[in-house]
């Protein structure tokens, strides 16, 4: 095969037998230390990728896509009107009305502050699909018995997490404290209504387990005496990309009659975090790198060193700089990429180990929102961006060592080699 006499002399200097052993070991060490920080850059940005996208998925899983309310928290009367003008908008996938609120939940146990939200049990999608999450039972669970005598007519879902919390489970009874005054023979006292737990969701999330719990729409109205209104109707799209435009429609549809709101901004702040650090990461794992292409420059050195002879003969048979810099520029750049495709599959081998063998997270998601270590590769940063900034910083390292053989003078270097 006919190829450049650099690329020749390049592989036969790296394949040659060493004068000096430290040399292959200083190049061994380079190799590895490439490799270590790419796979590391790789698995700690696939790791926190993954933490964007469950995260991601879980909160656009468990909320609605985009929230249509009242201002200053008015309830919206016409909420049926609204829902069916939003359900034959384009790109929406599920409409309801819902109601928010407050209690406080007390068991025989202890009493616990809990988010109530009152949805349409046989379409639950405007909100969440609590049919992914339940245990054992359906959404439809919550209406109302239809035979007398076989439950009450109360009916609620509980989070997980809560539910453990207040030491109850399905079958349980419930009390509720409304935030509403009533009159008594002992004075004004919080409303209160008795609860059937007929079903136990698990989201993974120990924020939404821990605080979250289920009615029907028409018990969430009379809990909260709201009569034929709703808080505000939930939208869910069949893209989440496309929720800012579908809320801007909404928005232009309306005459900006009501508040309007998308999963980004009422998530942004945590997004923008997430992001940040996902940059903020990247950037001083990429410090990994460059210690370890900067580690090049160390064995290239010694070889240019023991080369120095040969540097010579070849200068004075009519070498060029260019060609004397090309030459030590290849060799650097074989170990620079050797540890690149290296890291690149360890990188891959432990992500995939990390994807199929679930790690837990420190507190069970109590800390992280998750309760496993979540991975996703992105192709284009992992097998794209990274090696081509790796070899970028490799490129760099060997330009100092091979300059400085391109500068030795051919009669120096031969008397002195």
């Amino acid at each position: 095969m006919n190829y450049p006499f650099e690329i020749f002399l390049g592989l036969r200097y790296l394949r040659s037998k060493r004068k000096r052993s430290a040399i292959s070991v200083l190049t061994w060490l380079s190799v590895f230390g490439v490799a270590i920080g790419v796979a590391a850059l790789n698995v700690v940005l696939s790791v926190m990728n993954g933490f964007d996208e469950d995260l991601k998925s879980k909160i656009v899983g468990l909320n609605a896509h985009i929230i249509v309310s009242g201002y200053e928290n008015h309830p919206i009367s016409d909420y049926n009107q609204v829902t069916d003008i939003i359900r034959k908008m384009a790109h929406v996938k599920a409409a309801g009305p819902y109601v928010e609120g407050q209690v406080l939940a007390r068991s025989r146990e202890r009493s616990l502050g809990v988010m109530v939200w009152g949805i349409d049990p046989d379409a639950p999608q405007a909100i969440a699909d609590l049919n992914k999450y339940l245990w054992d039972v359906k959404s439809s669970a919550l209406k109302p018995p239809t035979t007398a005598g076989t439950g009450r007519e109360e009916r609620i879902f509980l989070g997980a997490e809560l539910a453990r919390r207040l030491q109850v489970s399905a079958g349980d009874d419930l009390i509720l404290f409304l935030p509403i005054l009533e009159p008594t023979p002992l004075g004004m006292m919080p409303r209160s209504m008795k609860f059937e737990v007929v079903g136990l969701l698990s989201t993974g999330m120990y924020d939404y387990d821990s605080a979250y719990s289920y009615v029907t729409l028409s018990m969430a109205q009379k809990m909260y005496q709201l009569g034929d209104t709703a808080t505000g109707v939930a939208v869910k799209v069949d893209d989440v990309d496309r929720a800012p435009e579908v809320a801007k429609e909404i928005r232009e549809k309306f005459n900006g009659k009501y508040f309007v709101q998308d999963w980004l901004q009422m998530n942004r702040n945590l997004f923008v975090a997430l992001q940040t650090e996902k940059w903020v990461m990247g950037i001083i794992l990429s410090l990994i790198v460059l210690v370890a292409a900067l580690n090049i420059i160390n064995p290239l050195t010694m070889m240019v060193i023991e080369k120095t002879k040969e540097i010579g003969i070849l200068k004075a048979m009519g070498g060029t700089d260019k060609s004397v810099t090309l030459i030590f520029i290849f060799e650097g750049m074989v170990i620079g990429i050797a540890g690149i495709l290296i890291g690149l599959l360890v990188g891959f081998i432990l992500c995939e180990i990390i994807a199929k063998v679930p790690i837990p997270m420190p507190g069970g998601g109590m800390v992280y929102y998750i309760d496993r270590l979540p991975v996703k590769v992105d192709p284009r940063i992992c097998y794209f961006i990274i090696p081509i900034m790796s070899v970028a910083l490799c490129f760099l390292a060997t330009l100092y060592p091979a300059r400085q053989a391109a500068k030795l003078e051919p009669v120096d270097a031969i008397r002195f080699g």
